[in-house]
């Protein structure tokens, strides 16, 4: 366990020099990930916490090894890469399992995380109505810009494709706007602000 994150972040950099001594021939093709046929029998598992302790010496050199280094070094994924895998099922046909799990901040399991893992904290992205965007621009002086304007702006960039990331249908019903389309409304405002001012 002490050691498996740093095994990982080993594999990851001899293939990358791989790549960089033999332009871009890497292994990942061939060895993507591995993959575990069987799981660790009760027995295997009590043989295993019998010998969780590393001899000494070889603790007290990693362990001065690691506090030489940086927090930029030690947490950067070159030298030790670590993921929690979680086990998760399919609740419904054809769904995938996913292998990385991603842990919300509040979670109990994230709480009693030791502090050198990443926790993402989920949150929603702010939606914005077409009206209030256009309530925003006249704020901010741009107080010709209308809702019609709005429109041909959006149709124009074709900003309601999904793959834009400019904004999301809720509900099926009503198209909310995220913040990154405000700014791109703003810089339009912007380039012709002698027509909106």
């Amino acid at each position: 366990d002490l050691l498996s994150a740093k095994f990982q972040a080993c594999c990851l950099n001899y293939n990358d020099y791989i790549k960089k001594l033999f332009k871009n021939h890497g292994i990942e093709s061939n060895l993507a990930f591995s993959l575990q046929f069987s799981t660790i029998s009760k027995e295997q598992k009590k043989l295993l916490e019998e010998y969780t302790e590393l001899p000494g010496n070889i603790r007290s050199f990693i362990s001065g090894f690691d506090s030489n280094l940086s927090d930029d070094e030690f947490s950067n994924q070159r030298y030790a890469y670590r993921i929690m895998f979680i086990q998760k099922t399919a609740n419904h046909k054809g769904q995938a399992d996913r292998v990385i799990e991603f842990l919300k901040s509040d979670s109990p399991l994230a709480e009693n995380l030791n502090k050198e893992y990443w926790v993402i904290k989920e949150t929603e992205k702010k939606k914005f109505l077409p009206q209030q965007i256009v309530e925003m621009m006249h704020k901010e002086g741009y107080v010709k810009f209308t809702i019609r304007d709005h429109t041909n702006l959006w149709k124009s960039l074709d900003a309601k494709n999904l793959g834009k990331g400019y904004g999301i249908k809720v509900a099926d019903k009503q198209w909310h706007w995220y913040e990154n389309w405000v700014e791109v409304v703003r810089k339009y405002c912007e380039d012709s602000k002698d027509r909106y001012r």
